[in-house]
């Protein structure tokens, strides 16, 4: 079995791979992960078969928009190839020369893969965080009506505004979430860099009078999108304005062709949950996030 680097042409072969070896990965989030230009190193290796088959996969990166010390890494194998230690060798492989700044490495496992599980607990992975996944369908998305006659809503899918700082000083101020606490924060040149070739944003910004109120972003990739930061100035909380906002992201994208969206966040973040279910979106996978020190 020869182990090499990934080609930019193999990424929708490593796509279609991992998406058959685990149907309820979100596409849009693995292909930019595959293709993300901000990132500060990315390893992508294949393992295949002498005669060219694909048995396995792995993808050590630092993205810009995380922690510099944190290096995230996911390990694939094909099911006939379970205890054989192909993904041994390919986390080895993955992890291989790191940059000096790594200092803590990050997985994730769907819930109920208990051999995946307990092979990152081997690897001395440790369990922090459990996500849930959630989906909507977008068929009967409808624009709402304002919560009140000073707001409203603008698609933006651009994120250029007129008043750009004091949008992004919204966007800092409406992330109150666990992930910024951990010191992952979201900026307008992040999301914008998000979207990867093959892939475009959608995004609404809400505005109480004239001033930035809330903001929701996706990243959509065919007919498909996973919506990525929804959040509100915390002075105007309590006007159903996260809501509202996401509401108009959903009949905004049904307008593009986008037939489902996609979102995930902590199991234990029951305030922005709740909204999830008022909008419709039901149960689509749970997903348990490990870490452990760099080797």
């Amino acid at each position: 079995m020869e182990i090499s680097e990934s080609r930019r042409e193999d990424i929708d072969e490593i796509v279609d791979f991992i998406m058959t070896r685990t149907p309820q990965q979100d596409r849009v989030i693995l292909r930019s992960v595959l293709n993300q230009n901000a990132v500060r190193s990315r390893r992508v290796l294949l393992a295949r078969e002498s005669g060219g088959a694909l048995a396995g996969v792995s993808v050590a990166q630092a993205a810009e928009n995380l922690p510099a010390g944190l290096l995230t890494v996911m390990v694939s194998t094909r099911a006939d190839q379970g205890g054989r230690g192909l993904g041994s060798r390919l986390h080895t492989a993955a992890l291989a020369d790191l940059p000096d700044e790594v200092t803590q490495l990050v997985t994730a496992i769907l819930d109920g893969d208990r051999t995946s599980l307990d092979v990152a607990r081997h690897w001395g992975y440790t369990s922090v965080q459990r996500s849930m996944t959630v989906a909507c369908a977008l068929a009967d998305a409808t624009a709402p009506e304002p919560p009140s006659g000073d707001v409203t809503f603008e698609a933006c899918d651009d994120l250029v505004f007129d008043d750009d700082e004091a949008v992004e000083a919204m966007l800092l101020a409406s992330q109150t979430n666990p992930e910024a606490e951990q010191g992952v924060i979201v900026t307008l040149s992040g999301l914008r860099d998000t979207p990867t070739p093959g892939q475009r944003p959608v995004a609404v910004l809400t505005r109480v009078g004239r001033g930035p109120a809330a903001i929701s972003f996706a990243i959509a990739d065919g007919d498909q999108m996973h919506v990525a930061y929804t959040g509100v100035d915390p002075g105007l909380r309590g006007r159903a304005l996260a809501r509202a906002t996401k509401e108009f992201l959903h009949a905004h994208a049904k307008d593009l062709g986008i037939r489902t969206a996609l979102t995930d966040n902590a199991e234990n973040n029951a305030g922005i949950r709740h909204v999830n279910e008022q909008l419709g979106y039901a149960p689509h996978s749970a997903w348990h996030f490990l870490i452990r020190e760099r080797p």
